[in-house]
């Protein structure tokens, strides 16, 4: 009841795998074969020999964001950009490095402004630390799937708060840029301001509606992707903010984040979930 009060589910065992009928029961195993499930379902594995080959040939583009530095999404951080950003972060996880939202929510004055400082230097640099690209990764079982397979698991990746925040702060001007400019669809209602999927239910119910009216068919196509975070293009992402205009600090911090280093697979930590 305490653990449901405060919204923390309860710890459930963890569960013993089954691949290619072979059963998987000690716990650095099962990280293991979650870690390889996961990588083969990535976008750099995820993909046949002929599109692999048509996606390496159009990132032999190179793409350059070079600039003066000059827009103003490019700017320094303000400190009240940065107290707003940490005041609209909820309660989550902590990642690898163990600092929590709260920890920054209660900072006194002064290491606030030691820590803008430091976030701008990251952002002048333009060098992103590689201890934000390493993440807790906690394998979630999808509901009413069968738990033995590998393959129904969700990824959920713990990063670090303090990369978080300065996401947000990055976020907030990258949405700035899109929407001043009227680079996003009209008809996308979802992470925009006074905007909400609930507006889409009340198009169709307003396109069935006239087509009982008019005694006429209302047709709907409903796609669901699957994997599709897993499976997303990073180059794909970075063009289209090149497309877009995008140029200087903000993209080049987008494109720092994105960037993975491939090598040995090392093992998942597993926690009760």
């Amino acid at each position: 009841m305490v653990c449901k009060i405060a919204g923390k589910s309860p710890a459930t065992n963890i569960k013993h795998l089954n691949l290619n009928n072979i059963e998987i029961t000690e716990i650095p195993d099962i990280a293991n074969s979650l870690g390889h499930t996961f990588s083969n379902n990535s976008s750099f594995n995820n993909y046949s020999t002929k599109y692999q080959g048509n996606r390496n040939q159009a990132e032999n583009q190179h793409l350059k964001f070079k600039s003066n530095n000059l827009e103003t999404y490019n700017n320094s951080f303000s400190l009240d950009t940065l107290r707003d950003a940490i005041s609209k972060s909820h309660n989550s996880a902590v990642g690898p490095d163990d600092i929590h939202y709260q920890m920054l929510k209660h900072l006194p004055p002064n290491a606030v402004n030691i820590l803008l400082e430091t976030l701008n230097n990251i952002w002048f640099a333009g060098n992103f630390p590689p201890s934000w690209r390493t993440s807790t990764v906690i394998p979630i079982p999808e509901p009413a799937k069968d738990a033995s397979d590998p393959n129904n698991y969700c990824p959920i990746a713990l990063t670090s708060c303090l990369c978080k925040v300065m996401e947000r702060m990055i976020n907030n001007r990258l949405v700035w840029f899109l929407e001043r400019n009227k680079l996003l669809t009209p008809l996308q209602c979802g992470f925009r301001k006074q905007r909400s999927t609930t507006d889409h239910l009340v198009r169709l119910e307003s396109f069935i509606r006239e087509a009982f009216i008019q005694r006429q068919h209302a047709v709907a196509v409903f796609f669901d992707l699957e994997k599709a975070y897993d499976c997303t293009w990073k180059y794909g992402i970075m063009k289209d903010l090149h497309q877009a205009g995008l140029r200087g600090r903000l993209p080049c911090f987008i494109e720092g984040f994105l960037k993975t280093v491939f090598g040995p697979l090392r093992r998942l930590p597993i926690r009760n979930v």
